[in-house]
């Protein structure tokens, strides 16, 4: 059984064929990524994610269908929307590729880290400060 917020979610949503982008795939990315060290350390930003997924909310409610691809955040998926999560730059870029030959418009709201390393670590080094 549906949640009530799902349920009225669902009730209030627009058809997928009214609005603006009636018949319009969208896809959109969202959030930070993150680029691992070693089993425990990577580096990110603070990216939450929100004006992706504000983007993506308002697409679905123009009518359109809409792919979000987002790193890691917590937020919830507006109604109607299909999302993939991702961790890393690499992941985001497979993922796009994946579904951006179905899209009409493409929007790139994610803030993708700057930096990957070389090599990740298999296992954590210790700091020479906790020796």
């Amino acid at each position: 059984m549906w949640e009530p917020v799902q349920l009225a979610e669902k009730l209030l949503e627009s058809p997928a064929n009214a609005g603006l982008l009636a018949g319009v795939n969208v896809l959109i990315t969202a959030g930070p990524t993150r680029e691992r060290l070693d089993p425990v350390r990577y580096l990110t930003n603070r990216s939450s994610g929100k004006m992706g997924f504000a983007v993506a909310a308002a697409a679905r409610e123009a009518g359109a269908h809409v792919t979000l691809v987002s790193g890691p955040v917590q937020l919830q998926t507006p109604a109607g929307i299909t999302r993939i999560n991702v961790e890393s730059a690499r992941d985001m870029y497979a993922a796009v590729h994946r579904h951006v030959a179905e899209a009409d418009v493409f929007i790139a709201a994610a803030a993708v880290a700057d930096f990957q390393p070389v090599s990740v670590a298999s296992r954590r080094s210790r700091s020479r400060a906790s020796r």
